[in-house]
């Protein structure tokens, strides 16, 4: 079965292909065989978790593991956090641009609340201690995630710092009345990421 590449993969085979082009083949078998192991190690996680898993944390794992074949482990943590923030920038000009909707920024906490209990809820591997939902305001602490537990458990929790950078890129400055803010992320060293975003009257 021919698996479905990702932004980070794509992102990963271009840069073999521009950066390395003698190399590129070995390069895309070594990827392409480093994925399918963590793929295969990860397999009994949950459909809520693999979500995260196939989509940026295991892809993330094996192009930095790949790239430290041909360049230093600082480049190559630079290179992976290129791809990670190549992508956040995506999502934060599509989300800007759907904000543009007068009135629509109100619902983003909200929308918020919403996610983190579906897609970042303790069945992906996150526990989520909600502080305060509703009123405009959306405030969590993360006390457990599954990008730094994988990442920490692959001896790279360097690598995590990437996603978390990556949420700063896509919700920072989206609409001039709502607020980001995060003073603490686990990728960081801290014992959690304490999230909040609201909206200023």
């Amino acid at each position: 079965m021919k698996r479905k590449e990702t932004d980070l993969s794509r992102d990963f085979r271009e840069t073999a292909a521009q950066r390395f082009p003698t190399q590129a083949k070995q390069l895309n078998a070594a990827f392409d065989m480093r994925l399918n192991a963590l793929l295969a190690e990860n397999a009994g996680a949950s459909k809520e978790k693999q979500y995260h898993l196939k989509r940026q944390i295991l892809p993330g794992i094996s192009a930095y593991e790949t790239l430290q074949r041909v360049m230093p482990k600082e480049e190559a943590l630079q290179t992976v956090h290129g791809y990670v923030e190549h992508l956040a920038r995506t999502s934060h000009k599509q989300l800007a641009a759907l904000l543009h909707i007068p009135g629509l920024y109100r619902l983003v906490p909200g929308v918020f609340v919403k996610s983190t209990r579906s897609v970042f809820g303790p069945a992906a591997g996150f526990a989520p201690k909600e502080l305060q939902t509703g009123n405009g305001i959306w405030r969590v602490d993360m006390m457990k995630c599954p990008y730094h537990d994988t990442c920490a458990e692959y001896g790279c929790p360097e690598l995590c710092r990437c996603f978390c950078d990556s949420d700063d890129v896509s919700y920072t400055g989206l609409h001039p009345k709502l607020i980001w803010e995060r003073s603490m992320t686990l990728g960081r060293g801290n014992d959690r990421c304490d999230f909040c975003m609201k909206t200023i009257k």
